[in-house]
């Protein structure tokens, strides 16, 4: 899959574009394949040094654009210098030793890729995945995780690594959800190397082609933002209204035999793909790094205690995102200091992440919201008898199974063994928002009930119990947070401390909590309980 070009000719070439001896030092090491880290740490200078002489080669040969492909277009102006000036060059002299580029007729197309000329870790995963591609020649290799896990740069820089292995690189997001038929068709126009190919009308035929052509090429295609086909608001997996044809395009890739490899990059698992894992079916989740943390730390000058590690790294798991963002936050506004952002700070949100978030939960189904609302309550891990206990809708093992496995599915919770019995648990940053989405939301129902003086209104005050303990505390890992019913109870003396005092609230709360003490749980649900715990703490009881 290479071709040998001599150094000199290389070098002959970059001189007449003006390129320094340094910036030929450091260009010759990235075509040969090395990152910007390992170059830097040969030449004892920066990785933002070397991405500066890389960047002032891709102007002399008037390169332009974001992302991988200015390495890869430099590589083809290279090649295709080569065969034209071959025969006017003398290469005798010199010493003769041949630098390997990729082959002509390798096609890239990076699409809309993020550049990844930073990089940190990831070697284990990487190791697996190319194992996974180039030595098992999987068919579909997943990478799934949380929004802000690092999937899509780790998608990048795989792709990166494995290019020299294949005749096509593709990469697209999903993201502007096209229709099966119409993103088919141009992996059809793009392989056939025509302006018109003959692309056929149904969507059946139009995979049958494409995987004609994964037959005769070896290509890699990487599907990121698979979610975007998927249907939100109801349990994960399944396609969106027409939609439908990814997912016959999904399981063609995975069943017949063809000599390439899709990367399918989702926050959330389609449901065909368990039943398609096997030898040439696998799906990978990047796990917690603290190698990365540290490195985005450090890029910011910033260093922690392993106790204050252990802090971080509990409250924010394995989104590199979030961490990024807590970096800066340290960096801009607690001098660089970590303990005092931890001491200020409980489990910090920003703006973007939060959206991120919200972005997550309104996918999930009503049964799933709610299930995610007791793992908040709970502030520790729940077994699904305990969960199917105080869920007060009549649901059988099955549905809640159902919902638990599309939960486990978006990448929204972890399952433990614990003892005898598997427990579940949302992850950190989930359960932060989740119980912050809950308290304003009960904080509301509350309002509304003193503002009408009934309880017709009420949704979560009746379906949740805000103090029960339904979990074991020994599961719990890291930090624990204060209650919901304290979250409540606080934001409610500090809107009416505001307005019109907690008195007269305190009194309708207190009238309707006694109104519905002959009332059966069947009829009221939890809000009596509720009332009186709010009525309770209230008063300091």
């Amino acid at each position: 899959m290479t071709t040998p070009i001599p150094q000199n000719f290389v070098q002959t070439i970059a001189k007449q574009r003006g390129v320094t001896d340094a910036e030929l030092e450091t260009v010759f090491m990235a075509l040969d394949g090395q990152s910007t880290a390992t170059i830097a740490t040969k030449l004892g200078i920066s990785d933002i040094a070397v991405r500066k002489r890389l960047g002032e080669v891709y102007k002399k040969f008037h390169i332009g654009g974001n992302g991988p492909g200015k390495l890869s277009e430099l590589r083809h102006q290279l090649l295709f210098s080569y065969h034209t000036d071959q025969g006017t060059i003398d290469f005798s002299r010199g010493k003769g030793s041949l630098l390997n580029l990729a082959i002509s007729r390798r096609q890239e197309d990076w699409g809309q890729a993020p550049d990844v000329s930073v990089f940190y870790g990831r070697t284990e995963e990487l190791t697996t995945l190319k194992q996974w591609i180039v030595s098992d020649n999987c068919r579909l290799v997943a990478l799934l995780g949380l929004a802000g896990s690092g999937k899509t740069i780790l998608s990048v820089q795989l792709a990166k690594q494995v290019q020299n292995e294949f005749d096509f690189v593709i990469w697209r997001s999903l993201r502007s959800t096209p229709a099966p038929s119409d993103f088919v068709g141009s992996l059809i126009q793009l392989f056939s190397n025509q302006q018109k190919p003959d692309v056929p009308i149904d969507l059946n035929s139009q995979i049958s082609r494409l995987v004609e052509y994964l037959r005769k090429h070896r290509c890699l295609l990487i599907l990121d933002d698979f979610e975007a086909v998927l249907r939100p608001e109801e349990l994960a997996g399944h396609y969106r209204e027409g939609c439908e044809g990814y997912r016959d395009l999904i399981v063609r890739l995975c069943e017949v035999n063809h000599n390439s490899c899709a990367v399918l990059v989702s926050s959330e698992e389609p449901t065909e793909l368990a039943l398609l894992a096997g030898e040439k079916v696998r799906s990978l989740k990047p796990v917690i790094s603290e190698e990365i943390a540290r490195a985005i730390f450090q890029e910011k000058g910033l260093s922690a205690s392993d106790r204050e590690w252990k802090i971080l790294l509990s409250r924010y798991g394995g989104n590199l995102l979030a961490l990024k963002i807590v970096a800066t936050t340290i960096h801009e506004f607690f001098e660089g200091n970590v303990l005092k952002f931890l001491e200020a700070t409980a489990l910090f949100i920003e703006e973007h992440i939060s959206n991120l978030l919200a972005q997550q939960f309104d996918r999930m189904s009503s049964s799933e919201q709610e299930i995610a609302y007791w793992m908040a309550i709970a502030q520790s891990p729940i077994s699904l008898a305990t969960l199917r206990e105080h869920i007060l809708v009549n649901s059988s093992i099955s549905d809640l199974l159902k919902n638990l496995d599309s939960l486990g599915r978006r990448s929204l919770i972890e399952k433990i063994s614990e003892d005898t019995e598997t427990v579940f648990m949302l992850q950190p940053l989930i359960v932060q928002y989740v119980s912050d989405r809950l308290v304003d939301r009960i904080r509301a129902e509350v309002l509304e009930t003193v503002k009408t003086q009934g309880i017709e209104r009420m949704r979560l005050l009746k379906t949740h119990s805000l103090s029960i303990s339904i979990a074991k505390e020994k599961g719990g890992k890291g930090e624990r947070s204060r209650s919901i019913l304290e979250l409540v109870k606080n934001r409610l003396q500090v809107l009416f401390a505001k307005t019109t005092g907690f008195e007269e609230p305190l009194n309708i709360l207190t009238k309707l909590a006694s109104d519905l003490e002959d009332k059966s749980i069947r009829d009221v649900g939890y809000a009596r309980e509720n009332l009186a715990q709010i009525i309770a703490d209230a008063d300091g009881g």
